[in-house]
Parts: structure tokens; sequence; C-alpha cells
């Protein structure tokens, strides 16, 4: 699946994040993401990310975390978080109601790039996805899960991925 567009919100109802991801083949593909499913996610995601950016590298925990903090901030300084979801004329492969995920691996990508990742999403049911994510991507799903986590006042606390959380607004070189 080639990802066109990825949103995550808070739906407060269900106390859970619904992520929805638009595909370049206007495919949308619902899933629902519970607190304890994130709670795994994140620092999973925070540690490959970091594996992957330095696996030609020689580097220490500090060099990789700097890499990453790196990455992460020239992936999200290009990325469009303004337009809209596009969910006109797409069709729902798996349904139209949400998957409930009970299930997810990380793995890094067997060819292509040496930093894209792999993220397969599987329901109880057996129904689900694996979608590939590029560097960029990567970046734009973890810190779209961070904020999400904040708007659900869920209390999580990810220590060891200060790479993803700490976002500052801005900085200024002098």
């Amino acid at each position: 699946m080639q990802i066109k567009q990825l949103q995550i919100a808070y739906a407060p109802e269900h106390d859970r994040l619904l992520m929805r991801i638009n595909s370049a083949e206007n495919q949308e593909v619902r899933v629902w993401l519970t607190r304890r499913m994130v709670r795994l996610l994140i620092p999973s995601l925070d540690d490959m990310m970091q594996k992957l950016l330095a696996s030609d590298r020689p580097l220490n925990d500090v060099g990789r975390k700097a890499l990453l903090e790196m990455s992460r901030e020239v992936s999200l300084y290009s990325a469009d978080f303004k337009s809209p979801f596009q969910d006109k004329n797409t069709t729902t492969p798996l349904g139209a109601d949400p998957l409930l995920i009970t299930q997810i691996e990380l793995r890094p990508a067997a060819e292509g790039h040496g930093t894209d990742l792999m993220l397969k999403l599987v329901s109880g049911s057996g129904k689900g996805f694996e979608m590939r994510m590029a560097e960029q991507l990567q970046h734009g799903f973890a810190d779209l899960l961070v904020k999400a986590c904040q708007q659900a006042e869920w209390g999580l606390q990810f220590k060891g991925t200060s790479s993803i959380i700490e976002r500052p607004e801005s900085r200024h070189l002098n």
C-alpha cells in the first residue's frame, strides 16, 4: 500500500485513536488504536527508527539519538500537515467500520531503502494490512501519534523516546 495521506484523531466517545490511511490507489483503511497498543508502539517505533538510521554507521546511543533528531526535524519541516484528509471517491477494502487493532508488528523493510520499515496492523479477527513507511512518513506518523495521545490525555510517559516526544515549535539560530 502506497500511502498518500495519514490521519490520526482522538475519538473521545470510544476513548481510542482513529487512524485513517488513504492510498495512492484511492483506498481508505480505518483502524482503532487503543491506549495499550499505542503505549507499546511508540517506544518500539522510536527504537526501530534509531536502529535503521544508524544501521550503516558505528554510533553509540547518543549519536543514534542525535541522528534521529536531525532526521526528524528535516522530515517534519517538509511534511504537509495542513491539507485536509481526502476521503471522496475512495473505496474501503477492509470495510467501512474501523478494525480494532490487537496486534502490531514493526520490522525493517526487506528491500528498498535501508531506513524504510514495515508496519503490520492486525485485528482480532485476523483482518489487517501492512504498509511500508519511508523515513519521512515514520516521523510524521510518530508526531501524529504523540499529538493524539496528548489530546486524549491518557497520561502516557514515553521515557527514552525524547527524540519523538519533545518537539519545540521553533528554534532560532544566531
